[in-house]
């Protein structure tokens, strides 16, 4: 009889670690495994050291490892959108945008060099030396926009600058440039703005008729009139909120 009380006690107190603190990221890898294939099973893994075993990842998937790496990206300030499982647009272009920073090829597949790369993700590209502790960076070597408060990062997302291309509006035509230099929010509009050349959602002008905003298309290379595009709606509205008028802006 004392032997097996004995041989109970360590099951006893097993039990009641695996069931504490249930809000906790450990106790969700146990509570919500993947049936379709293999989540990082360990508490390592639910610090951001990720395994060998997690599984690739496909636009349009579901389940417990989308949401692990939602929650993943969201941690590394960036915006995934709702923490679903789903694996959607919000999702897609976090993961573009994590990739750009890590130098790896922007693809909608989560693989091996991205998992490695979510263990030991690496610092955005900065566009210039100091600069304000408050500020928007658009690095339009990147095409990324970065949003610092008191100099630490709150937001990294996918941006897409102009084009270069020359184009005719309303009887007069230009190039699709995105001016560089030091600039700061001068306005913002909650809501859509309808210009002659498409439409801006949530814009903030830093420099004349050129905005940061919200666009249906934000592709993976430089092709809009001139404005820096972001991810819409979710990460439209995100940096809207987060980033006041007077916000230092820096475009290079």
């Amino acid at each position: 009889m004392r032997r097996l009380l004995l041989g109970l006690v360590p099951l006893a107190i097993a039990g009641t670690i695996s069931a504490a603190m249930p809000g906790t990221a450990e106790a969700a890898v146990h509570r919500a495994p993947d049936r379709a294939g293999l989540v990082p099973h360990t508490v390592a893994a639910a610090r951001g050291d990720v395994s060998a075993q997690a599984k690739t990842l496909h636009y349009g998937d579901k389940g417990a490892t989308v949401k692990y790496l939602q929650t993943r990206l969201r941690a590394l300030h960036y915006d995934p959108g709702t923490v679903d499982g789903r694996y959607g647009k919000d999702l897609r272009y976090a993961v573009f945008a994590f990739q750009r920073v890590n130098k790896i090829t922007p693809s909608s597949t989560v693989g091996a060099r991205t998992w490695k790369a979510l263990a030991h993700p690496a610092q955005p590209p900065r566009v210039l030396k100091g600069g304000a502790a408050n500020r928007v960076e658009v690095s339009k070597k990147h095409q990324l926009v970065v949003v610092y408060k008191g100099n630490k990062v709150q937001l990294i997302t996918l941006t897409s600058t102009g084009s270069g291309q020359r184009y005719c509006s309303q009887g007069k035509c230009s190039y699709a440039k995105t001016p560089s230099g030091n600039f700061r929010v001068l306005r913002k509009i909650n809501g859509w703005r309808h210009a002659p050349l498409g439409g801006l959602y949530k814009p903030l002008y830093f420099h004349g008729g050129y905005a940061l905003h919200g666009s249906p298309s934000v592709p993976l290379y430089p092709a809009s009139h001139g404005c820096a595009r972001i991810p819409m709606y979710h990460t439209a509205d995100l940096l809207f909120r987060i980033v006041p008028v007077g916000t230092a802006v820096y475009v290079r």
